[in-house]
């Protein structure tokens, strides 16, 4: 990973914590601190949380701000949450303009569970924002069913906005990229381990998270992955899978274990020089993308719609347990 690279997490990051605040603010009081499973109590709690997890993680990285923790209750509504979010995203771009490239690989060195753990300082920063998709989308989930939808909040609508489309050489980039999606196999493991522990009338319960039911948020995630696959390596526009091909979880794993097979075998056959490479694709208009990017927002997306598969299982007494990439760091 580059500085650059990493700005460009961040930038995403303001810009969909910009669009929950946006529809947050259009819920009543009531709405917003209406109780809730997702884990932290209410909108109002999900939000503090997710705030105060950038607070955290560049206090400790570069000893800014204060990093104590917030509270909800010290919020009487979002205009207050978004001041506060102001001055925390100063203090971001402050922390990484100080950054040089080699300084991305400075180890961090935390304890997690009785264990002391290292990490790179890339790695760390990527967590910030993976967790922030995670906390986003149980914010979406909820002001949708408050009829107050965020929109779209995909990395590749955010390129889209804001006309990126090319990124530098970087030799390193490979790994990082491998590293990704190593995370996002270990992450959709998890949801799948879960998934098989619900009965069948959960499975297929109906939801408006935005994809049906459980059965079809788990077969969107596979789909992604086998659409953005066949577009990047064969330019190809595939028919959208169905959740009636479907009907569990072992044949949503079967057919994603070949999936999974295939995706890597792609990833495998790429140069750091290929991820670099300025690619086009024809959407709704001609895109022109660094295939890495493209590979980003498939782990991105994937990290949205696990947590509401998370949620969903949640709810069923299945919990996947804790999906962050710096979990996965720590057990890998």
């Amino acid at each position: 990973m580059k500085v650059a690279d990493i700005k460009l997490y961040y930038g995403y990051n303001e810009w969909a914590n910009k669009r929950i605040l946006d529809a947050a603010e259009n819920v009543p009081p009531e709405q917003l601190t209406a109780p809730n499973a997702l884990g932290w109590g209410d909108l109002r709690g999900l939000l503090t949380h997710t705030l105060n997890a950038e607070r955290g993680w560049f206090s400790f990285l570069f000893e800014r701000g204060d990093g104590d923790w917030l509270k909800p209750e010290d919020f009487a509504d979002v205009a207050a949450l978004r001041a506060r979010w102001r001055d925390q995203n100063e203090i971001t771009r402050q922390c990484l303009d100080s950054l040089e490239d080699a300084d991305l690989t400075r180890i961090h060195s935390r304890e997690r569970g009785g264990k002391r753990r290292e990490l790179e300082l890339w790695q760390a920063l990527a967590h910030v924002v993976n967790h922030g998709t995670q906390h986003r989308s149980e914010c979406a989930a909820l002001l949708t069913g408050l009829g107050k939808s965020p929109g779209d909040m995909d990395l590749a609508l955010y390129l889209n906005e804001q006309d990126i489309s090319s990124s530098r050489a970087d030799g390193n980039r490979r790994a990082d990229i491998e590293l990704l999606f190593r995370y996002n196999d270990w992450a959709n493991e998890r949801i799948l381990a879960a998934a098989e522990q619900v009965t069948a009338e959960e499975f297929t319960l109906p939801n408006d998270f935005g994809w049906g039911s459980l059965n079809g948020a788990l077969v969107h995630l596979m789909d992604a992955e086998y659409a953005w696959r066949a577009l990047l390596k064969d330019g190809e526009h595939v028919e959208w899978l169905k959740t009636e091909d479907f009907p569990d979880v072992a044949a949503i794993r079967a057919r994603w274990a070949q999936e999974r097979q295939a995706f890597w075998a792609y990833l495998n056959s790429l140069s750091s020089d290929d991820l670099s490479a300025t690619i086009s694709y024809e959407g709704d208009t001609i895109r022109y993308r660094a295939l890495w990017h493209c590979l980003a927002h498939v782990v991105n997306h994937a990290t949205q719609h696990r947590a509401e598969c998370a949620a969903l299982l949640t709810g069923f007494g299945h919990s996947p347990g804790d999906l962050d990439f710096s979990v996965f760091l720590s057990e890998n």
